[in-house]
């Protein structure tokens, strides 16, 4: 009986320091599978220790029937602190021949991209961070949701 206890304390003990690195994980969903290029995400994230790196991942699920290669998006970061940093990326969703990255089931795919490593916030407070589409079409079709999460990387 001790061995069990022990097993379960021991089970959970390891389950809250894996879960402890992950500070915020949030999902937003489009209607009928399209990304209208001019919605920008927004994320309002607080940030209380100032002594860890964080680490930035976009997340995005959509369908097998993604029409594009790829994602272009601009990621903005707004500090507590009043900085601000803006980066564009051009995200590869699918390989040379054709596959998709990431985790695939029936027909949809996700999949979690670092952004951004090692960052570092001078002062504690509400982080903004905000997403854009930049492809070109004002539609951007097969796409279910977008997400961001931030976790401590020491």
């Amino acid at each position: 009986m001790k061995f069990l206890r022990y097993t379960v304390f021991l089970l959970l003990l390891i389950l809250a320091a894996c879960s402890q690195d992950k500070i915020y994980e949030k999902h937003i969903k489009f209607e009928n599978y399209s990304w209208n290029r001019f919605k920008d995400i927004k994320f309002d994230v607080p940030i209380e220790d100032i002594k860890s790196n964080y680490n930035f991942y976009f997340t995005i699920k959509h369908i097998t029937q993604y029409p594009y290669k790829n994602l272009i998006i601009n990621f903005t970061i707004h500090t507590p602190s009043g900085e601000f940093r803006t980066m564009d990326y051009d995200l590869n969703l699918k390989d040379n021949k054709g596959n998709f990255f990431g985790e695939t089931t029936g027909d949809t795919c996700y999949i979690s991209l670092l952004l951004r490593k090692n960052f570092l916030f001078n002062k504690k407070g509400i982080c903004k961070f905000e997403i854009s589409n930049l492809m070109p079409k004002i539609e951007t079709q097969g796409i279910m949701e977008v997400g961001l999460i931030v976790e401590r990387s020491d």
